[in-house]
């Protein structure tokens, strides 16, 4: 599963700043609701949270990867946001995050939401890719590069 297919140059946000977990989770609920993805930003708040309760998104390798699901979601959306400071998000590796991969799924799509958090998974074991998103100057240049590792990599 392609991430490309589902993150826009717009949902790019490089050389960000944001001094807590909570504040990052915030950026992504408002921005879905600015851009009309949902209505509700709080609820997209609530269900992003809900799910950090359950586990920490934050991965390893200064990645974390937070989602939830919306009924009001017509269509997935991932937001890519690069920290210019890494911050804490109770990562696996207790290391601190600086590369966030958001997505939305509706809520009746749980298969989609499973192939896409794969492929964001294989991705983010691709150290050219960590190295390219930490590097990144320019968003439409940072996408269409994503595209080209998505290329190169088997079983996407």
């Amino acid at each position: 599963m392609k991430i490309c297919r589902y993150l826009r140059t717009k949902y790019i946000f490089l050389n960000a700043s944001f001094p807590d977990k909570e504040s990052v989770l915030r950026f992504v609920a408002d921005t879905c609701a600015k851009d009309g993805i949902v209505k509700d930003a709080d609820a997209l708040y609530e269900g992003m949270k809900k799910r950090e309760q359950t586990m920490s998104t934050g991965v390893g390798s200064g990645i974390a990867l937070p989602h939830t699901t919306s009924r009001e979601v017509q269509d997935t959306s991932v937001i890519l946001i690069h920290l210019t400071e890494p911050i804490d998000f109770e990562a696996l590796d207790a290391l601190p995050v600086d590369i966030i991969l958001a997505m939305i799924v509706p809520d009746n799509q749980a298969d989609l939401h499973l192939r896409i958090l794969a492929g964001i998974s294989r991705l983010c074991r691709k150290p050219e890719f960590l190295e390219t998103v930490r590097k990144a100057g320019n968003p439409k240049k940072l996408c269409e590069e994503i595209s080209d590792l998505e290329e190169k990599m088997p079983f996407h």
